[in-house]
C-alpha cells in the first residue's frame, strides 16, 4: 500500500533519577555520600533508507517511545542509558513541526539521521553536589523527561524523471514501457491512483529512475482532481516529460493548462528542463506529413517550444522511445554536471541550507525574567532544565535551585523587577514561590 504523508508523535525517553546515597561499609560509619547518576533516556531517530518508498509502516503506528533511562545506584553506580529507536523512512521526506509547520528535516541521502526526540539528561546523584560547604547532600536530581513531539512526514518521490500529462496520456503505458514497473493501465481516465516509480536502463553503466505522476486536470493545484497531491513527487525531477495525447484534438490547450498547474503550484518546477513527447503516435500511422501537421499546429500557439525537443512517441510500438530515452540521459548528465558546478561555487558554508533544529544556536545558559499577570516567568533552556530536574519536595534540592537563582543572577533582576518573597515563580510548566537568599 502507498502512503505519502503521515503524522506520528515521538516520545524520547525520560532521564533515569539519580541515586541519593551514603556509603555505609565496616570502619566507615560515616562515609561520604556515593549516590550514581542517572542513564540518559534514549531518543527516536528517523533514518533515510533508499530501498523504501512508502510511509505506511509509519502510518499504521502512530506513537513511537524510547526507552528510560535506568535509575543511579549507590557506591557511585551510575545506572544504563535508554536504548534509542530508529525509525527508517524513504529518502525524500520532509519532517516538518505539525504545530507551527516547520521545516525541521529534509532526508536527501541514503543514511542521513535526524533525532526526532532527543532523550532525556540522567539525573546526578548526590556524590556529584559534595563540596567543601555542602558536605552531605540529602538530595539528588531527577531524571529529565525526554522531548516530545508531533511530526509531519510528507514524502516527495526521488526520481531524476517526472513524466506528467492530463488523464489518459499514456504515462503508465510509457513508464511500463521504458522500466520493469507494471502500473494499471485503462482507457478511462483516473486509471492512475498513485505515482509509479520505474527504474530505466540502457546499459549495464546507464540508468536513470522515472515516476508517473496520476493526470492533472485544471485546478489541480486548488485541490481539483487527483494529480495534485502528487504534484511534490517530480518537484525533485530532475527533467520533465510533458506527454501530450495525439489523439484529442486541442493538444495545444491540453499542453497550456497543465503548464499553467505546474507554474501556480510552484514557479521553480515550471521553470524544470521538459521534453515534449506527443503519445499514441501510432494512430498517425507513421504519417510523416501527419506529424508535421500536428507539430506545426502545436507550435504556432506556442513558439517559444520550437527549441525544446519534441517527439512523436508510442509505448505500444516502441516508437521513437530509444531516442527519446538518449535525450533524457544526456538532459540528466547535463542537469547533474550543473548541480556540481552549482555546489562547488558554493564557497561560504552558510549559503548551504542543512536543517539542524537540534544544533540550537542560541545560549542555553542564557536566561530571561519577565512580569507575568499572576507572577513572573523564568525562560532559559538551561534554567528550566534544572528546575524541572529538582525534587520540589526536598528542601534541601529547593535550597540548591535557589542557590543557582542567586549565582546566575535570576534573584538580583526578580528584585529589581518586583518580585517579592512569596511572589510565583513560572519555570517551563512548574511553579515555586520566590525565596530570595539575598533578604536573609
Amino acid at each position: 500500500m502507498f502512503c505519502d504523508i503521515t503524522t506520528i508523535e515521538v516520545f524520547g525517553g525520560k532521564g533515569g533519577n539519580g541515586s541519593m546515597s551514603f556509603l555505609r561499609a565496616k570502619f566507615l560509619p560515616k562515609g561520604g555520600p556515593d549516590g550514581g547518576d542517572g542513564g540518559q533516556g534514549g531518543s527516536v531517530i528517523l533514518q533515510a533508507n533508499e530501498n523504501l518508498n512508502t510511509l505506511i509502516e509509519l502510518h499504521t503506528k502512530k506513537f513511537f517511545s524510547a526507552e528510560n533511562g535506568e535509575p543511579g545506584a549507590y557506591r557511585e553506580k551510575n545506572g544504563h542509558a535508554g536504548k534509542d529507536i530508529i525509525l527508517e523512512v524513504p529518502v525524500g521526506t520532509l519532517v516538518k513541526n505539525t504545530e507551527t509547520n516547520e521545516i525541521l528535516y529534509d532526508f536527501s541521502f541514503h543514511g542521513e539521521q535526524f533525532i526526532a526526540a532527543r532523550g532525556g539528561r540522567g539525573g546526578y546523584g548526590n556524590e556529584h553536589f559534595k563540596s567543601a560547604i555542602r558536605q552531605a547532600p540529602h538530595f539528588a536530581e531527577l531524571g529529565e523527561p525526554g522531548e516530545k513531539r508531533i511530526l509531519d512526514l510528507e514524502l516527495k518521490l526521488v526520481a531524476d524523471v517526472g513524466i506528467i500529462g492530463i488523464p489518459s496520456a499514456g504515462k503508465s503505458t510509457l513508464i511500463s514501457a521504458i522500466s520493469a514497473a507494471r502500473p494499471k493501465c485503462a482507457p478511462y481516465p483516473f486509471t492512475t491512483l498513485i505515482p509509479n516509480l520505474g527504474v530505466v536502463r540502457l546499459s549495464d553503466s546507464r540508468s536513470f529512475v522515472a515516476c508517473d505522476v496520476p493526470g492533472l486536470i485544471e485546478g489541480a493545484h486548488e485541490g481539483k482532481g487527483l494529480g495534485h497531491e502528487f504534484l511534490r513527487h517530480i518537484s525533485r525531477s530532475r527533467i520533465v516529460v510533458h506527454l501530450v495525447d495525439v489523439s484529442r484534438e486541442n493538444t495545444a490547450e491540453d499542453y497550456a493548462i497543465i503548464r499553467k498547474e505546474l507554474e501556480s503550484y510552484s514557479p521553480d518546477l515550471a521553470q524544470k528542463p521538459e521534453i515534449i513527447a506527443f503519445s499514441k503516435a501510432d494512430i498517425l500511422g507513421n504519417d510523416e506529413e501527419l506529424e508535421k501537421m500536428v507539430r506545426e499546429s502545436f507550435l504556432s500557439v506556442h513558439p517559444h517550444l520550437k527549441k525544446t525537443p519534441i517527439l512523436f512517441i508510442s509505448g505500444i510500438t516502441q516508437k521513437n522511445i530509444p531516442e527519446l530515452l538518449e535525450i533524457l540521459w544526456t538532459s540528466i548528465e547535463k542537469a547533474k554536471k550543473e548541480e556540481r558546478v552549482l555546489l562547488e561555487n558554493i564557497t561560504d558554508i552558510s549559503e548551504r541550507v542543512v536543517f539542524r533544529p537540534h544544533l540550537e544556536e542560541v545560549n542555553p545558559k542564557r536566561w530571561l525574567a519577565t512580569v507575568e499577570k499572576n507572577g513572573f516567568r523564568i525562560s532559559g533552556k538551561r534554567i528550566e532544565q534544572i528546575t524541572i530536574m529538582t525534587n520540589l519536595m526536598n528542601s534541601d534540592a529547593m535550597m540548591r535551585l535557589r542557590d543557582v537563582f542567586r549565582k546566575v543572577g535570576i534573584e538580583r533582576e526578580l528584585l529589581r523587577i518586583g518580585a517579592v518573597r512569596g511572589s510565583s515563580l513560572f519555570i517551563g510548566e512548574q511553579v515555586i514561590p520566590f525565596e530570595p537568599l539575598l533578604l536573609k
